[in-house]
């Protein structure tokens, strides 16, 4: 591929990204310049880091498009066309475990839990709990839209088990439940999975619409894992308790 080609819709995602961040930094602005006074030193550690969340995330965003999304439509023909659909629920498996592992936004959410909770909660925990769950519901929603069967029979019994589950969930663990299932349907999960996850549909069916409802589903198996954790968590204080 060609300088052009790799870059020919560049200014538009950077564009795209420089309106999502310039309300942030004017708010920033208006309330340092009334409120909150910081030293210079702090304001250039931010303006530089804008600058580089700027053309990071466009760069990121660049790579995902021309990348990540023709690469799951290619696999969703080969998966989509696929004489055994069994194959399909270790292919989700791997692709949904790798995927969030990878998702930027998960890793942030994170870092922010651990600190936090004092390093009472790990990082690596979360980030590991979310993505089996993430891998788990992902290969069986990949499962169902290649024998042709509708998402919603993953979607609406899993939240009802959701809002079953909150009533056994710390609040803590509730707040950082639905965060997880926001952050791991981000920018990579989305565009990989739900491409990948029509191209299945398409290709096996010649219905692309069967495909969609994949990051709904990625939204639940993040709330449902981190509703478990919080279980364990639960036990785990009970026995310490009675011991």
């Amino acid at each position: 591929m060609s300088i052009a080609g790799l870059f020919g819709d560049f200014l538009n995602t950077f564009l795209s990204v420089a309106k999502t961040l310039v309300p942030i930094v004017a708010l920033f602005i208006f309330f340092d310049v009334f409120y909150l006074h910081l030293p210079k030193s702090f304001l250039k550690k931010v303006a530089s880091g804008t600058i580089m969340t700027l053309f990071g995330l466009t760069f990121f965003l660049q790579g995902v498009y021309i990348a990540f999304v023709p690469m799951a439509e290619k696999l969703g023909i080969v998966f989509g066309l696929m004489e055994n659909k069994k194959l399909l629920f270790p292919i989700g498996l791997f692709l949904g475990l790798l995927v969030t592992i990878a998702e930027p936004s998960l890793r942030v959410l994170a870092d922010q839990v651990e600190k936090a909770s004092s390093g009472h909660i790990k990082g690596k925990l979360l980030i590991t709990t979310v993505s089996i769950g993430v891998s788990i519901l992902v290969a069986l929603a990949l499962y169902f839209i290649g024998k042709g069967i509708p998402l919603t029979w993953i979607i609406i019994p899993g939240y009802f088990v959701a809002l079953i589950g909150l009533k056994f969930t710390s609040s803590t663990f509730v707040a950082i439940a639905f965060d997880s299932g926001a952050v791991a349907t981000g920018p990579l999960t989305v565009t990989f999975m739900m491409t990948l996850a029509i191209s299945i549909a398409e290709n096996a069916h010649q219905a692309a619409l069967a495909g969609f409802g994949l990051v709904c589903i990625v939204a639940l198996a993040a709330v449902l894992a981190v509703e478990l954790l919080s279980i364990v968590f639960s036990i785990k204080l009970k026995r310490r308790e009675v011991a």
